[in-house]
């Protein structure tokens, strides 16, 4: 990675059409934790220490805002952003302390596909953390859809410091810490947000918030499976609008020395679609959902 790099994923946001209905599901099935409601948004924390992790707004149609990310100081955010300016990418404004709950310092710009990203630090941390049984403990990441993967995997990585973990057939892996990946490109027709996941404790917590789920209505769309890249274990669903998100658990941590797979070497190592050859295919809804034909579950709770 160049050393000017972004450090975590922090939290996502959403536009939703029901505010009510999209904060109950989050609140109350995905057992995330209301922490902040400010201008109409509502803020949701994971038993992680960063301070949010979803944030959902109003808006005409559902779909991702923003996404956040994370740098260890100012004076990363401030080399971030010249060197932004100097990639001659558009940014809103020089990073200044933000006003939106959890403070810190930052500034907002986008990619060039058009999705809007901040990077921040300082932001306040949660001084209570824990891992729970049955809910998760952080974002841990985010698949955009593309129709130019390889030129976003080159944008990231030059911008902004993440390095590639993988490469499939249909989608690029790429990090920037030691998870697998914190961002992955799927290979799309458009742009559009394919799913969003979060990170369970261990192999029983995400069995335990599958069985929540599926008691309240919402059906797997895909899994329970292990992932070739990354080698994490996961389950799909819808939430109320449509937006896939997944509940993962054990995401392969990597160091410099990872070397990455190539499309080639991963289409021999899976067996069907996953590693386990136990999940069935990925639902038609959810694959709809995946690529911005919102499929939104017949579930009421």
């Amino acid at each position: 990675m160049n050393n000017v790099s972004i450090s975590t994923l922090r939290s996502i946001e959403y536009s939703v059409p029901d505010l009510t209905k999209t904060s109950r599901f989050y609140e109350k099935i995905w057992k995330l934790e209301p922490v902040a409601q400010e201008n109409g948004a509502l803020y949701f924390r994971a038993t992680g220490s960063e301070h949010h992790c979803v944030v959902l707004h109003m808006g005409a149609t559902a779909g991702v805002k923003k996404i956040n990310f994370g740098a260890k100081d100012k004076k990363t955010v401030d080399a971030i952003y010249q060197r932004l300016r100097g990639l001659k990418i558009h940014v809103s404004k020089a990073p200044a302390p933000l006003l939106t709950p959890g403070g810190g310092y930052g500034f907002s710009f986008r990619d060039p596909d058009g999705i809007e990203y901040e990077v921040a630090s300082d932001v306040i941390q949660h001084k209570q953390s824990y891992m729970s049984n049955d809910r998760p403990f952080k974002l841990s990441h985010v698949v955009i859809n593309s129709d130019r993967i390889s030129q976003q995997t080159e944008w990231f990585c030059d911008a902004l410091g993440f390095k590639l973990s993988d490469q499939t057939e249909i989608m690029n892996f790429i990090r920037c810490s030691s998870d697998h990946h914190s961002i992955a490109l799927a290979r799309s027709n458009g742009v559009s947000l394919n799913h969003t996941a979060w990170e369970m404790p261990d192999f029983n917590a995400l069995m335990t918030g599958v069985g929540r789920l599926r008691h309240c209505g919402f059906e797997v769309d895909w899994g329970v499976g292990r992932h070739g890249p990354g080698n994490n274990i996961f389950s799909y669903f819808r939430e109320p609008n449509g937006l896939v998100v997944e509940y993962t658990a054990e995401v392969e941590q990597v160091g410099e020395d990872y070397k990455a797979g190539t499309p080639e070497e991963w289409a021999t190592r899976r067996r069907k679609n996953e590693m386990w050859g136990n999940a069935d295919l990925p639902s038609t809804s959810m694959r709809k959902s995946m690529h911005g034909n919102l499929v939104p579950p017949k579930v009421e709770f």
